[in-house]
């Protein structure tokens, strides 16, 4: 009896396990140090990559919140400004580790997208600027 029950617990155990994955996330500082590792479970349905559903960051800058989301990222990443000032200069810059500039463009509104994915995988710099401030961040492309 004990082993049936024991069977029928790891095969419960067995089909939950299958209809998840797991994810890991990251959390860094300004100067691109890890802070925080966060474990995320994701449903067999999948997760479309949105700030209620996916590990995302944040930074506050005076009274504006960049966030960034999902980082890593497979090629396409959102980076979303609360409180966005349309009459200031806000743009971006992407840089390889070598310090080469990949991209510059300005940020379309509260929330642009980004696309890397013509880019390889690895580690890139990414400036955000916000008027006369400045948001650091470290994107990972997998």
């Amino acid at each position: 009896m004990k082993r049936t029950i024991t069977l029928l617990y790891i095969a419960l155990v067995c089909s939950v396990v299958q209809t998840t994955a797991q994810t890991v996330g990251f959390t860094y500082d300004s100067d691109g140090n890890m802070t925080e590792r966060k474990l995320v479970v994701v449903g067999r349905s999948g997760v479309k990559a949105s700030p209620k559903d996916t590990v995302f960051v944040s930074d506050k800058i005076g009274e504006q919140k960049v966030s960034i989301y999902p980082n890593p990222t497979r090629g396409l990443f959102q980076v979303a400004v609360t409180q966005f000032d349309s009459t200031k200069k806000n743009y971006y810059r992407l840089y390889s580790l070598s310090g080469s500039q990949l991209q510059q463009k300005n940020l379309s509104g509260s929330s642009t997208d980004i696309d890397i994915s013509s880019y390889p995988s690895g580690t890139y710099l990414l400036d955000i600027f916000l008027g006369d401030k400045v948001s650091r961040w470290k994107i990972i492309k997998q």
